[in-house]
């Protein structure tokens, strides 16, 4: 399986939209988790709690061999979703920058920086638009 930061490389190396698109459309069955990181960054009405870079320690842990995935740590997104009914109303923004930091440091770290980018809204991807993703995959981001 393909993290999503290599297809986000492979997605870079191509020059046309049709040819980003294919990037896109063929690695969704390589990675599940792309469609909702690609989700969470640019659907309109999904904002995160978390709207500046948090200080982490990047893991040191070779490719592949980090503690956490991107396709493991994906069901507490919820956790710094504004608005989310799931979170208990005791959890402090103090709290949930604890467990992201936590999260983010139990990550490779090219992973962990795709979704710090995903919490800020802007995946830092040349070429990787709002159009371009809903010409990928129409209905996503509406």
């Amino acid at each position: 399986m393909k993290n999503v930061y290599e297809i986000f490389q492979e997605f870079a190396m191509v020059g046309t939209d049709e040819e980003r698109i294919g990037v896109l459309q063929n690695n969704v069955r390589q990675n599940r988790r792309l469609t909702e990181v690609l989700q969470g960054a640019m659907h309109p009405n999904i904002q995160f709690v978390i709207k500046d870079r948090l200080d982490y320690n990047p893991s040191l842990d070779p490719p592949g061999l980090a503690y956490s995935t991107m396709e493991s740590i994906f069901d507490r997104v919820y956790l710094f979703t504004e608005g989310s009914t799931r979170v208990s109303p005791n959890l402090t923004q103090k709290d949930k920058e604890i467990l992201a930091i936590q999260i983010l440091e139990g990550m490779e770290a090219k992973e962990a920086e795709v979704f710090m980018n995903m919490l800020l809204k802007n995946l830092k991807v040349p070429g990787l638009t709002p159009n371009l993703v809903e010409r990928a995959f129409p209905g996503l981001l509406h």
